[in-house]
């Protein structure tokens, strides 16, 4: 069953941060929902960190919704992280569908912030 749960978080040098801890299987019939939650928690705050521990499922339709989400933030000056992408289900469909690069997408606004460099990959 899909859940997001958004909760603040403060690290030790008082910086704020919206945690959105994401779990379930993330398809087409749950797209709606997450883009809506996405969207919502981007327009209220300007960092923003996606949990995915608890994925267990995810298709084409979902990992591109996270490019256009991290599109949005870089356009919008905020920031969108993923945390714990590196979960079976989730690895498993970003490489089949071949997300993971060495250099960011020709689309990316700012090519550091790419979600799919092996930098930001945790």
């Amino acid at each position: 069953m899909f859940e997001l749960e958004s909760k603040t978080i403060q690290n030790s040098d008082g910086a704020v941060r919206q945690l959105v801890i994401v779990s379930g299987d993330l398809g087409i019939a749950t797209i709606g929902k997450l883009k809506e939650g996405l969207l919502a928690v981007l327009q209220d705050h300007d960092h923003v960190i996606l949990d995915l521990a608890a994925v267990t499922a995810v298709d084409y339709s979902v990992l591109q919704l996270l490019c256009s989400a991290n599109k949005y933030a870089q356009q919008h000056g905020k920031l969108l992280q993923l945390k714990n992408q590196c979960t079976e289900a989730f690895i498993d469909r970003a490489q089949s569908l071949g997300f993971f690069r060495d250099q960011a997408c020709n689309e990316a606004e700012d090519p550091i912030r790419c979600l799919w460099i092996p930098e930001n990959l945790t």
